[in-house]
């Protein structure tokens, strides 16, 4: 017996056992693909849920930094970065999805720029992108 045959018979007993016909299927898949669909976050909800974190994570780095507790911190830009993987949609292709911000945080007279990266809201980390503190242009 080939191995088509075998699926055949295999998928004919499954449609048996369980009740499964095509109509029911096709039935199944339009209730439960909306709930699926909605599910997921849009970039742009992702983007909006990790920015405070972002921000503050940038923030906190560059005020200690620029010794300048007063300092006030800038998203200058965001995106959404798919690490290690497809990228295919939120929580798809098997990769992560990352929020990455460049943040600018100035006061005392000087500056700075970071860009932020976060899994989720818990999970940031700001990185310098020059390594050095600028005098901020007055």
């Amino acid at each position: 017996m080939k191995n088509s045959d075998k699926l055949y018979i295999v998928n004919n007993q499954m449609q048996t056992r369980f009740g499964s016909s095509r109509p029911m299927r096709i039935g199944l898949a339009a209730l439960v693909l909306p709930l699926l669909i909605s599910a997921c976050a849009t970039e742009a909800q992702f983007l909006a849920q990790n920015s405070p974190s972002a921000l503050k994570t940038a923030l906190t780095r560059g005020q200690f930094e620029l010794n300048c507790p007063q300092a006030t911190g800038t998203v200058l830009s965001q995106k959404v970065t798919y690490i290690n993987g497809l990228g295919v949609g939120m929580g798809g292709g098997g990769g992560y999805e990352w929020t990455e911000y460049t943040i600018g945080v100035r006061g005392c007279g000087k500056q700075a720029v970071y860009e932020t990266m976060c899994r989720d809201p818990d999970n940031c980390n700001a990185f310098a992108q020059t390594g050095r503190v600028l005098d901020a242009v007055q």
